[in-house]
């Protein structure tokens, strides 16, 4: 994540900004060249329209001159040995080539990012009635939201009060479970849940993180249901995604964790062994894993997975299943750093019969007074070749941090709904959410939903939740964090009561 800039780093790059140095014709191809040779050796190589002039200086600049052990790092000797080796002690490149390429990409760089067409919105979708789940605790901080299907109600995780609360589908508790931690990621498995636990909520490298099981007696949530809570794994950095599935086939089911951690994480599985106990495979010692999924990507019956990676080298990666537990990996989309990947889900846009990638792009927390940035949004990528995926659609969405892709209104055609946790409140202020009817771009127009605004919506879920046949919404309102966001509109967020958002498919 991008930390504060030094002032000295300020000051020093505002020179250039300013003129003092002028970099000259002659100068810009070899400092196009020496980005090219030191700003791709952990990501994909930015460019200079990617962010403003004064972002470049101000923000990333002086953040990326400690990466490259330009300038001291302050306080090296309170970070532990595997954070302090993530900064060079001696210069990785001279000064001379350091101002060569500041100066390449300042003068290249716009003065502002481009501003978006107000999008044409249609009004509130007839599709959905909005039903606000009530908070148990002030501001809401909802950090899990899923559909309990067989059992038509809601589980919802709140980071600060540390609990998992059932509730029915009018939003009235039926029980609560401590998680001892904020919780992440739910995954239900009969009457036994999956848990991920944070350990912390705001970034951090530590490895307080947990996998917790809970195991009903009886029906989740029911009265006189009462349940077991056991550590499965501890030790983990931050993890933010679970997928319980048997990927060695063996006939016990192991767990995909996704370690996103800050700037140490890393991303595997956990393979169950006979006997009850685990052991780890790791797949990429990166951090940045925000979402896995299983599928067979190259139908020849194993179970594959795809993740997308949103710290240091963003990627959506498949690991391609060689069978007995090996796994090579493929990398299908790269974006550059500032794009601030989100989410990731697959779907069968096109009804061919293979599903395509959805990828949004909107994460813009990385520091103060960001820029709204003209590629985020979402993104669908259809498979071409095997394991090679083009570009079929982009649709602008300032923030965006989710896409649930389904036919909602039952008319044989794909329909999406996204959402923003970054939104563009100067304007169109209700377009925070997006419903999209038969297709998967805006063109024909926006449609919204009732009391889109009365949260900050995080996370989410797709489902039938009340077994009618059609599908259903919920969104979780993570009412604090950061962007650009007027005191007026932080209010209404924190003080709407709202933990969560349940839109109630109308169609059957």
């Amino acid at each position: 994540m991008i930390l504060r800039s030094t002032i000295a780093g300020f000051l020093l790059l505002s020179c250039i900004a300013a003129g003092i140095l002028v970099s000259t014709a002659r100068q810009e191809e070899p400092g196009k060249r020496l980005a090219a040779q030191y700003c791709q050796s952990c990501h994909l190589q930015p460019l200079p329209e990617h962010l403003d002039k004064a972002t470049w200086v101000a923000k990333v600049f002086p953040v990326m001159r400690k990466y490259m052990g330009m300038d001291t790092l302050e306080q090296r000797g309170q970070l532990t040995h595997d954070l302090s080796a993530m900064y060079p002690t001696v210069p990785m490149m001279t000064e001379d080539e350091w101002f060569t390429v500041a100066s390449w990409y300042i003068d290249n760089a716009p003065s502002t990012l481009p501003e978006p067409q107000l999008p044409r919105l249609l009004g509130q979708s007839p599709v959905f009635t909005s039903i606000l789940i009530p908070s148990t605790s002030a501001p809401p901080m909802t950090s899990v939201v899923q559909f309990d299907t067989v059992n038509r109600q809601i589980i919802v995780g709140d980071a600060q009060s540390q609990q998992l609360r059932v509730v029915d589908l009018a939003g009235q508790e039926r029980a609560s479970v401590d998680v001892q931690g904020p919780p992440s990621c739910l995954v239900i498995k009969g009457n036994t849940w999956f848990v991920t636990n944070m350990g912390k909520l705001l970034p951090h490298d530590s490895a307080v993180g947990s996998v917790v099981q809970i195991r009903w007696s009886g029906r989740p949530g029911a009265r006189g249901s009462v349940f077991q809570r056991t550590v499965l794994i501890d030790s983990l950095r931050r993890p933010t995604n679970l997928v319980v599935h048997d990927l060695n086939q063996d006939g016990r089911d192991d767990l995909l964790v996704t370690e996103y951690g800050n700037l140490l994480g890393r991303f595997g599985w956990f393979e169950l062994l006979p006997g009850g106990r685990y052991r780890y495979h790791e797949l990429s010692p990166q951090p940045g894993a925000i979402r896995a999924i299983v599928t067979d990507i190259n139908k020849d019956k194993r179970p594959d997975i795809v993740v997308v990676m949103a710290q240091a080298r963003e990627v959506v990666r498949a690991y391609v299943n060689q069978g007995k537990g090996m796994f090579t990996s493929v990398d299908l989309i790269e974006s550059p750093p500032s794009y601030g990947s989100s989410s990731l889900s697959l779907a069968d846009v096109d009804r061919d019969g293979t599903d395509e990638i959805l990828l949004t792009t909107g994460d813009n927390g990385d520091y103060d007074a960001p820029p709204f940035k003209p590629y985020h949004g979402l993104y669908v990528y259809k498979r071409v070749k095997q394991m090679r995926y083009e570009r079929m659609s982009f649709d602008r969405f300032d923030g965006a941090y989710g896409a649930l892709a389904h036919d909602y209104d039952r008319n044989g055609r794909t329909d999406v709904l996204t959402f923003s946790y970054f939104p563009r409140l100067t304007g169109a202020s209700s377009d925070v959410i997006r419903y999209v009817s038969d297709g998967m771009t805006s063109d024909n127009g926006i449609w919204t939903v009732a009391r889109s605004d009365k949260g900050r919506w995080l996370v989410s879920d797709a489902a039938d939740a009340d077994g009618d046949g059609d599908i259903d919404v919920i969104l979780g309102n993570v009412s604090i964090g950061p962007g650009l966001v007027t005191d007026q509109q932080a209010q209404v967020w924190m003080s709407s009561g709202a933990q969560a958002l349940f839109l109630r498919n109308n169609t059957r």
